[in-house]
């Protein structure tokens, strides 16, 4: 993931975390695996009044990059993050481990990756992004 991560990084892509965890600790999390600088944000389940799969976390993130739907993906690894997604009108992608991916058979994301290196070739479209895959 933090291959994949530093490569959208480094081609522009504003990236965030949102997660109904609590905010403290989502930090410490991001920041204990070394990840902080790849996210612009992070909001937890008590940034909000509503957790997801209600759309304001990702309708607040939108309106803090001037993003449209069309420029923003939600990654998540159970059905509510697919739902989140399809509450704020904007693409899915689905990963197959994680929380619950077993919860996306009954919430189909628009993209399911096994490997996000996987993701990387979906959203850049440049097959020449060869990202190594840790067996």
């Amino acid at each position: 993931v933090r291959e994949s991560l530093d490569v959208f990084r480094d081609r522009g892509l504003s990236m965030a975390v949102l997660t109904n965890k609590p905010t403290n600790i989502s930090n410490d999390i991001i920041a204990g695996l070394g990840l902080a600088s790849h996210f612009f944000r992070i909001y937890g389940g008590n940034s909000f009044e509503q957790k997801k799969p209600h759309p304001i976390g990702i309708e607040t993130l939108m309106r803090e990059v001037s993003a449209t739907k069309a420029e923003t993906m939600m990654v998540g690894d159970s059905a509510i993050d697919i739902k989140t997604a399809r509450n704020a009108g904007v693409r899915a992608c689905g990963v197959t481990y994680g929380f619950q991916p077993e919860t996306l058979a009954a919430e189909p994301p628009d993209i399911l990756v096994d490997h996000f290196a996987e993701l990387v070739a979906a959203v850049l479209g440049d097959a020449q992004t060869v990202i190594p895959v840790a067996q």
